[in-house]
């Protein structure tokens, strides 16, 4: 075998093993596209919410005296459930529940609209927006069940002898199956195709944010993902992270190594290494390239005695591991370790700051040492 081949083949036996821990991608999600989506189908929601509110109490405040008390009271109590289904979206961010209630209120209203015949009989006009706003505001599944229900109740409103209080000619009911049949297809072939547009643009966009959030050589999350993702989240989320310890890590000499093995095998050792922080840590622990021969480890609930344990474990292990160079050859390298602790979020940058300090004390003593608060003190 040459060298170039048994030097790829060894290459890609060590990045197979780098890229067995990707959960840490998990993290990367899509806020600002999810959102935007959902900001969209809320204000059509609120907006359909809106123009009910405004003409259900322009009816019941100028009807009252008219309708009958059944049906006024239908209505208020149609008026303030909607408006109390904002409220309750304001507080929980519910969209799906809510705009199910909202639609249901309203394809009841509908239907009775629809029994009573309206104005004129013009009752049948109003059903003409409702396939539009539940395919935007649901979906294309559940929009399709809400407007089956509606497509259904009409017909059978429209077909049923005697039933309803309006009368609707032949020509009338043949001629809004059919226009109302279009709308409810065109509707949906609309937001089945925004579906799809959306999901390949979300796609691309979390690609893009995951390639820019990984180190292209170890397959690791890089200093970016650690400042981007990790220091919001241990405020917002301390419980599944505090308290936490830092890891610092640096490759003894690596200068070095790149003059004496060339860059090649430089980049095989910093692969080789990742390798052994996947053999040694946690999937739970944050692992990532923090710039050269630069790493940084985040130990999720873990204080300073358990994190020195773990780092002195790394060390040896590091210390003991053969990377293979030639045919029958092979180099040792060596790490030095600086540890510092955070019991709360707003003190994540005093921790690097002292996870380096140590790292930088712990290069003075020798280097293949680690260093924290424990060792200071001893």
């Amino acid at each position: 075998m040459s060298l170039k081949n048994w030097y790829l083949n060894l290459k890609f036996s060590y990045s197979e093993t780098a890229i067995l821990d990707q959960n840490w991608l998990n993290a990367i999600t899509l806020n600002s596209v999810d959102t935007a989506d959902k900001q969209r189908r809320a204000f059509t929601l609120f907006t359909m919410a809106f123009f009910a509110i405004v003409l259900i109490t322009s009816l019941v405040l100028s009807n009252y005296q008219i309708y009958a008390l059944p049906l006024t009271i239908m209505l208020v109590v149609s008026d303030v459930t909607i408006v109390l289904c904002m409220m309750y979206y304001f507080r929980t961010g519910a969209l799906v529940s809510i705009s199910c209630i909202i639609l249901s209120i309203i394809l009841l209203l509908c239907m009775a609209l629809v029994y009573t015949g309206g104005k004129e009989n013009t009752a049948l006009y109003w059903l003409m927006f409702y396939p539009i706003v539940a395919y935007v505001t649901l979906g294309l599944k559940v929009g399709s069940v809400l407007v089956g229900i509606m497509y259904a109740s009409a017909v059978a409103l429209l077909f049923s002898p005697n039933f309803g209080q309006a009368h609707y000619g032949q020509v009338e009911t043949s001629r809004f199956l059919a226009s109302f049949s279009l709308v409810i297809l065109f509707s949906a072939i609309s937001e089945y195709f925004r579906q799809k547009s959306h999901q390949k643009i979300a796609d691309i966009t979390l690609i893009e944010k995951r390639d820019a959030l990984t180190d292209p050589l170890t397959g690791l999350a890089n200093r970016r993902y650690i400042y981007e993702h990790i220091q919001p989240r241990l405020e917002a989320e301390a419980a599944n992270y505090l308290p936490m310890s830092v890891l610092l890590i640096d490759l003894d000499n690596f200068k070095s190594i790149n003059d004496s093995y060339g860059h090649d095998f430089g980049d095989q050792a910093l692969i080789a290494f990742t390798s052994m922080l996947h053999d040694k840590l946690r999937g739970t622990d944050i692992k990532a390239r923090y710039g050269g021969e630069e790493f940084i480890i985040l130990l999720p609930k873990a204080g300073l005695n358990i994190a020195h344990a773990v780092a002195e474990k790394l060390r040896s292990y590091v210390a003991e591991k053969q990377i293979p160079y030639d045919v029958g050859q092979s180099v040792t390298i060596t790490c030095s370790i600086g540890i510092a602790s955070l019991e709360r979020g707003s003190q994540f940058s005093k921790a690097i700051k002292q996870a380096d300090d140590n790292l930088y004390k712990a290069k003075a003593k020798g280097r293949n040492v680690v260093v924290s608060d424990l060792t200071e003190i001893s």
